[in-house]
């Protein structure tokens, strides 16, 4: 128990430490229109929800490691985030033509939501340049939880994208408010408790610090007002988990934190 608790402590530290260290720094809002002619305000979407990944590339051969890492972490949260977390591939100062920008993602298998050369979307508001240089943005307070230069690292900008999807979304916009876990960290089992402002339906499922799903918490219809859900968590490993709770096409998350 003492080795599983001291390693959960340790998670705790690097989550804490991504915080510590992005709260230091806030995103700079653009408007772009991204190669398939599609317009984005970052400011917008960070609102609405959404994780926003940035990745410049010149493109070049040094770039190719870590546009494929950042690219592979976002799409492991296709499944458990549909929609929320997006990588945006930039030209690092918007004179790649588009096609050349795409042809070169496509040979090296970096996978995007959208591609971009417009230099709206500005690498020097995030400091120096390194290629490929990676931010992770998120919340209403448009944190950047993740800044890095050349080597890319996998783990740590997992821990900065399920930060951002903790910091997400307003509460009060989707339905559900006050939503709390008791105790945190737990044993065995967990209470989940919310308020619905309406009867509504509500899918929740848990999933580990990688965004894979561990198991299916609730699925069903909910009265409104305040709500209790009993997680069962008796052998699941110790460590960081998220519970989302999806409630029509809004999804909230919350931390669960389990010492077994």
């Amino acid at each position: 128990m003492i080795y599983k608790m001291k390693k959960i402590n340790v998670i705790l530290f690097a989550l804490m430490f991504v915080i510590t260290i992005a709260k230091a720094q806030t995103a700079t809002d653009f408007t772009a229109v991204d190669c398939s002619s599609a317009s984005h305000t970052l400011f917008t979407e960070l609102n609405a929800g959404k994780v926003v990944v940035l990745c410049w590339v010149m493109p070049c051969s040094n770039c190719i490691s870590g546009a494929l890492t950042a690219g592979n972490v976002v799409q492991s949260y296709a499944t458990s985030n549909p929609g929320r977390v997006a990588m945006y591939l930039c030209d690092d100062v918007g004179d790649t033509p588009c096609s050349a920008l795409n042809t070169w993602a496509t040979a090296h298998s970096i996978t995007c939501d959208a591609s971009f050369s417009n230099s709206a979307i500005n690498m020097s508001d995030y400091g120096t340049a390194g290629m490929p240089k990676v931010v992770v943005i998120a919340g209403p307070s448009h944190t950047v939880y993740y800044n890095a230069n050349f080597t890319i690292d996998a783990t740590a900008m997992q821990n900065a994208i399920n930060a951002g999807l903790t910091s997400g979304i307003n509460e009060a916009a989707m339905g559900i408010t006050a939503l709390n876990v008791l105790p945190n960290p737990a044993a065995n089992r967990a209470l989940i408790t919310f308020t619905l402002d309406k009867t509504s339906l509500v899918k929740a499922d848990l999933f580990d610090i990688d965004g894979q799903l561990v198991k299916g918490i609730y699925d069903g219809k909910l009265t409104s007002g305040t709500n209790t859900i009993t997680v069962n968590i008796a052998g699941i490993s110790s460590g960081i988990y998220f519970a989302k709770f999806s409630v029509g096409d809004r999804n909230k998350i919350v931390k669960v934190v389990v010492a077994n």
